[in-house]
C-alpha cells in the first residue's frame, strides 16, 4: 500500500459488506497495478452503488471520496439512459476532456453493486482506459464475497 493510498480503517464498515478485510491490500494493488500500466494514469476509485467510497490509488491532491460519489452518480444517471432508451446492459461510460479522460464501470457480479472510475491525461486511447479498467473490475470482482443481501 503506497502512501496516497487512504488507510482501511476509514472505510472498513462498507469495505466489509463487499470483501473479506484481508483482501483490502489486493484490491489496492489491483488497482495500483492498472494504474502502473498507464503512462499518464491518474486515478482508480472503487465506490458502491450509492457513493461510499471502499478503496482508491489516486495522487494525494485529489479527494478519493468525492470522486467516489460524483463516479456512483454519473454511473446511476448512464443506467437510467440507457434504460429509458430501452438500451440494457449498461457497461461504462467515458469522459474526455482537453486535459484527460475517465472512464465509469459498473464492477460485474458478484461485484455488482461497486463502481471503478479511472482517470488518465489526454494521451491515453480512452479505448486503452476502458478496456484496462474493464479488466481491473473483473479481477476486483474475482475478489469479492459472495453475493448476498447488502
Amino acid at each position: 500500500m503506497s502512501a496516497n493510498t487512504v488507510p482501511f480503517p476509514v472505510q472498513s464498515r462498507q469495505f466489509g459488506k463487499y470483501f473479506e478485510y484481508s483482501r483490502y491490500n489486493d484490491v489496492v494493488r489491483a488497482m495500483h497495478g492498472m494504474l502502473a500500466g498507464i503512462h499518464d494514469g491518474q486515478a482508480c476509485v472503487l465506490s458502491t452503488l450509492d457513493g461510499h467510497h471502499l478503496a482508491h490509488a489516486a495522487a494525494p491532491m485529489l479527494d478519493a471520496p468525492r470522486l467516489a460519489a460524483v463516479s456512483s452518480s454519473l454511473a446511476n444517471m448512464a443506467e437510467t439512459l440507457t434504460r429509458d432508451l430501452g438500451q440494457h446492459g449498461f457497461l461504462d461510460i467515458v469522459v474526455q476532456t482537453d486535459g484527460g479522460i475517465a472512464v465509469i464501470q459498473r464492477v460485474p457480479r458478484p461485484g455488482q453493486q461497486m463502481v471503478m472510475m479511472t482517470a488518465t491525461g489526454h494521451e491515453t486511447n480512452p479505448g486503452l482506459v476502458a478496456s484496462l479498467t474493464r479488466n481491473c473490475a473483473v479481477t476486483i470482482s474475482a475478489l469479492c464475497l459472495a453475493s448476498r443481501d447488502r
